[in-house]
């Protein structure tokens, strides 16, 4: 069964009391660089300056939800865009 970007999008979209407000998410599936199955989840925060302890609860909870959605072999790596840098993009 392959899981597709816009399938863990909107998984990730369903999550409900985050820590940190959270304005969209950037999904891409494929190969790490050690050919292993993975996800890469941008969450674009709606503020900047979001403290470690929060980011980490939520890099958790995005972990989660994409095991929840495609199983638990697959590597997921989680990073994080603030508000100001999407201005800027």
């Amino acid at each position: 069964m392959e899981i597709t970007a816009p399938a863990i999008a909107a998984a990730l979209e369903k999550l409900r009391e985050l820590p940190t407000p959270v304005c969209g998410w950037q999904v891409e599936t494929g190969s790490d660089a050690t050919d292993d199955p993975a996800v890469w989840v941008w969450a674009m925060l709606e503020r900047d300056n979001v403290d470690r302890a929060t980011r980490s609860r939520l890099r958790d909870i995005v972990r989660n939800a994409v095991h929840a959605a495609t199983g638990p072999s697959i590597w997921v790596y989680v990073r994080f865009r603030a508000a100001s840098e999407m201005e800027q993009a």
